[in-house]
């Protein structure tokens, strides 16, 4: 009745070197990733009808991308350091991160700290940026390249490459683990892991605890100015680990910014944090309204702002230069004022979202694109005193304790059941 069928021998796995030019594709003035043959054309992944192929020739550029950015980053100054701390690159599990070679300067008086996503390389932010763009653009390298002139040193952590991979013998992306040459993408959860950094929240822990000295004094006896940058689930990581360790963290923090996080207000519940949070963080997300437009959203415990993109990965890359660096330049100057507080009419806001998906909102009329317009204070200011109030009635300067007194007053006013906790009433966030 049954048979036993002898299983398909397994076909040789075909090779690419991991050469740009043996590939096909070469590295063109503007810094783009093109063909050869036709210099237009940028990096075509399905060119056979093979989906392993497929994976395998895109390992191979993609480490040819690695290659090129160990070079840039190493002109920037940057070193790359192992952890677990004291782990040996060519024998060890272990996962680099990149540090600022001069982090223990006496010089250096703000760290900015980097936390990108789970799934990209060392140093990268979207592979889809890096292939139109620029390999600079869609890396890290115009990131930190335009921190260090505004001041910042470095530190990039690695919360992608948390899988080893004997046969290539150093840590990997999921991607990369795929693509490599074994019979199954099973992981197993001993040899294939790293100690201590087996996933992005331990990997946090880990690097944040063994660089805590160096980077909140270095050699000096006067704590620095922190700053970070967050993606994703690295963010989530980072507020899980501020949570549980923000005072000793507090005297130098100076603002965070999350990037489409994974996070939310129920993360948060040390108080402290939650007041560092509402008054220094801003969260920026894939949403349709222009660059810089507020948006009311409570998930996060802070301001939120679109960006106008519709891929995650794409919004430090195109909004770090126009958005991000001059708060964060903004918070340096004036860190009381930096996050300015709104009254939102949230019953305005709940009826706006209801009718989402409807021509016929608020009487037919289609939402002002600048409903939310928070960052051109002036045109604000001035569409206020006018009588234009709209959706957003009031801007108040935390500084100005008349204005400051007033916001709060607004927001006891509290549709019944609506969560008050870390500025979740009607006028958020708060003072």
């Amino acid at each position: 009745m049954f048979r036993r069928v002898k299983p398909p021998a397994r076909k040789e796995e075909v090779h690419f070197p991991a050469d740009l030019k043996q590939l096909g594709y070469f590295v063109n003035e503007h810094d783009q990733i093109r063909s050869i043959k036709n210099p237009e054309q940028p990096f075509k992944y399905r060119v056979h009808k093979v989906e392993r192929v497929n994976e395998r020739r895109r390992e191979a550029v993609d480490e040819c991308v690695r290659r090129i950015l160990d070079e840039r980053f190493a002109e920037e100054g940057f070193v790359k350091e192992y952890f677990p701390p004291g782990s040996d690159p060519a024998k060890d599990r272990c996962v680099p991160i990149l540090v600022d070679g001069n982090l223990e300067s006496d010089a250096v008086e703000k760290v900015l700290i980097v936390v990108g996503n789970t799934y990209d390389d060392l140093g990268i932010w979207s592979v889809r940026e890096m292939e139109g763009p620029g390999v600079n653009h869609g890396s890290m390298v115009s990131t930190v390249q335009t921190a260090k002139a505004a001041g910042f040193h470095t530190v990039i952590l690695n919360c992608g490459q948390n899988v080893y991979s004997p046969e290539v013998g150093r840590a990997v992306t999921y991607r990369s683990w795929r693509a490599a040459t074994h019979d199954t993408p099973h992981i197993d959860e001993v040899l294939n892991r790293i100690p201590r950094n087996e996933n992005v929240s331990n990997h946090v822990v880990n690097v944040l605890d063994e660089l805590k000295g160096r980077i909140l004094l270095g050699g000096k006896s006067k704590r620095r100015a922190v700053y970070f940058l967050t993606y994703g689930w690295g963010c989530w990581a980072v507020v899980k680990y501020l949570n549980k360790n923000f005072d000793e963290w507090k005297d130098s923090l100076e603002a965070l910014i999350a990037v489409e996080s994974a996070h939310t207000i129920t993360d948060i519940t040390n108080p402290a944090l939650a007041h560092f949070i509402k008054t220094r963080a801003r969260a920026y997300i894939v949403h349709a309204d222009p660059p810089g437009s507020f948006i009311p959203d409570r998930r996060f415990g802070c301001q939120t702002f679109s960006t106008g993109e519709i891929h995650s990965e794409c919004i430090i890359p195109n909004h770090w230069m126009s958005l991000m660096l001059p708060w964060l330049v903004r918070v340096e100057q004036d860190p009381e004022g930096c996050n300015p507080v709104f009254a939102v009419d949230w019953a305005q806001v709940e009826k706006l979202q209801e009718g989402w998906g409807s021509a016929d909102v608020d009487g037919g009329k289609q939402p002002d694109e600048d409903k939310w317009s928070f960052d051109d204070d002036d045109d604000m200011i001035g569409r206020y005193e006018g009588g234009d109030k709209g959706v957003l009635e009031e801007i108040t300067d935390l500084r100005d304790d008349v204005k400051a007194a007033r916001a709060q007053m607004k927001q006891e006013n509290i549709a019944p059941g609506e969560m008050t906790e870390f500025g979740g009433g009607k006028a958020a966030p708060t003072a």
